[in-house]
Order: C-alpha cells, then structure tokens, then sequence
C-alpha cells in the first residue's frame, strides 16, 4: 500500500462579487433613528394625543353643564321668596283638617250671639264647647237647630241645660259642637 499525500482544498478561481458593510454608515443610523421616531409618534397619538382630546371633551362637556346649572341657579333664586309665600298661603295638613277659628266664630256669632249671651267658647281641634246664659230651653233647640244647620257642622250635642236661679224660665246651657274634618263646607 503506497500512502497519498494529503490533499488540501485549493482556491483555483477568483470571487470578484464583493458586498461592503454599510451598517456603519451615517445613512443607516439615519433610518434607524427615523423608524424610532416614527413608532414613538404612533404611540404618542394613541397614548397621549387621544387621551387629550377625551380630557378636552370631557371639560368642554364639563363647562356646558355648569353654564346650564347656572342658568337654572338663577331662575331659582327667587325660590325662598316663592316659597314662603307658598307656605303663608296654603294651609299644612293639620290646619286644612281643622276649620278655620274665623268661621266657628262667625257661625257661633250667627246662631247665638243674637239670643243668648255666651258665657265661654272653647276650641279643641274639630271639637267646640259653648256654654250660653239667659235663653229658654225653646230657645236653645232653636240654636242647636241653626247650629245642625251650618255646613262645618256634623253634629251638636246638648250637655247640660239648667236654670240660672233668676227666673223660672231662663236657663244655662252648655253644648258640644263636633266639626267635619278638614272644614268641608258641603
């Protein structure tokens, strides 16, 4: 056996392609920088330029309803004034229920100011107690009938009637008038 020499590969032909490295050169750095930008600009108009447009939206939204609460600020400014005039002119629920004093007087004045000379007039809510001297017992169903008669009245009731001691016929009667509630005239 004969041994061979090694053979060690040769170059026999000549590469004439040749491609220089341009990643070094002030043009690239150039467009890398310009990629940058233009992504940082991407994401700057959707995490800062849209989050400013909703805030500016938002406070224009802001400052047309606080001109429109303004406005109704000012048409209620006069409200405390209404208002009390309101609550001088209507009645609360506990003085619509009662009858008004002026009308039991009136009516008391009507049917027995006239006749009998009252002694003492009380008023308790719907409930009205007189007691009147100086009439006769003809005289005070007279008064209770006029009294029955009244619309604000539901019902009389004639506690006592005695004689006065002066004379034989003239006697003192107290009598207990219960009103309708919430002083219906009708």
């Amino acid at each position: 056996m004969k041994l061979k020499p090694a053979s060690y590969p040769v170059k026999r032909t000549m590469n004439l392609y040749y491609k220089p490295d341009r990643t070094t050169k002030p043009a690239t750095i150039a467009l890398y920088v310009l990629f940058v930008l233009v992504m940082l600009l991407g994401l700057s108009k959707v995490l800062v330029y849209d989050f400013l447009v909703r805030v500016q939206q938002a406070q224009s939204a802001l400052t047309a309803v606080e001109q429109q609460r303004d406005s109704v600020m000012a048409s209620l400014s006069g409200f405390a004034e209404v208002q009390e005039k309101y609550l001088r002119r209507t009645p609360t629920q506990e003085e619509a229920e009662t009858v008004v004093r002026m009308d039991i007087l009136a009516l008391l004045d009507s049917a027995v100011g006239s006749t009998a000379a009252m002694d003492t007039v009380s008023v308790a809510g719907d409930t009205v107690q007189v007691q009147f001297s100086q009439v006769t017992l003809a005289q005070t169903a007279e008064i209770v009938a006029r009294l029955e008669a009244s619309p604000i009245v539901e019902r009389t009731t004639v506690n006592t009637a005695s004689t006065t001691g002066e004379s034989r016929d003239l006697v003192s009667a107290s009598i207990r008038i219960q009103l309708k509630k919430g002083g219906d005239k009708g």
